[in-house]
């Protein structure tokens, strides 16, 4: 059987455009911001994320309030049949910049850009000095970079919180599997 021309690559713009435009309504009722929606291939799989985050952080509970209703509706979609993988949550502490706006909003902000160049790929960490529209580049500590030329660029927080193993209860997962598979 041949393939569709194009393929699954050739519809994203649509299937995102549809999923943000039916998803958005239902993250701002709830007093959240729609971070992004991305119909992307990783390996064999293609992954539909849409991520919001709020001012005020976002815990479980809140994730799960707004995930079930846009997984509701979405399973109502046709595009839905080309999704192996939905993804609905945060965009995480490393959050992934690919709009203008993201890079607006980094502006003066540590982003990690990973750059495709003459010797391979390489890492630039730094603070994002500029975001040119026009040029469709940034700048990160004085160096300006294409970003045709990037692979991805994630936001990058100064520091994390310490995690305190002590303060953390240990689960062994072995044994509470083997109980389960015991019955």
């Amino acid at each position: 059987m041949a393939k569709e021309k194009g393929g699954k690559k050739a519809l994203a713009p649509k299937i995102e455009e549809e999923a943000l435009r039916l998803a958005k309504p239902l993250i701002e009722k709830a007093g959240c911001r729609l971070y992004d929606v991305c119909f992307e291939k990783e390996g064999a799989m293609w992954y539909l994320r849409v991520l919001f985050d709020n001012e005020d952080g976002m815990d479980s509970d809140k994730c799960e309030e707004l995930s079930r209703p846009i997984n509701e509706l979405f399973d109502r979609q046709k595009f839905i049949e080309q999704v192996d993988i939905l993804e609905i949550g945060t965009p995480g502490v490393y959050k992934k910049l690919r709009k203008p706006e993201h890079f607006k909003e980094s502006l003066g902000q540590r982003v990690s850009a990973h750059v495709k160049s003459d010797g391979g790929e390489r890492y630039k960490t730094g603070i994002l000095e500029e975001y040119d529209e026009e040029e469709a580049s940034i700048t990160v500590e004085g160096e300006k970079i294409k970003l045709s030329k990037c692979i991805k660029v994630n936001y990058e927080p100064e520091e994390l919180e310490e995690y305190d193993a002590e303060e953390t209860e240990s689960v062994d997962i072995r044994s509470d599997m083997t109980e389960e598979n015991d019955d």
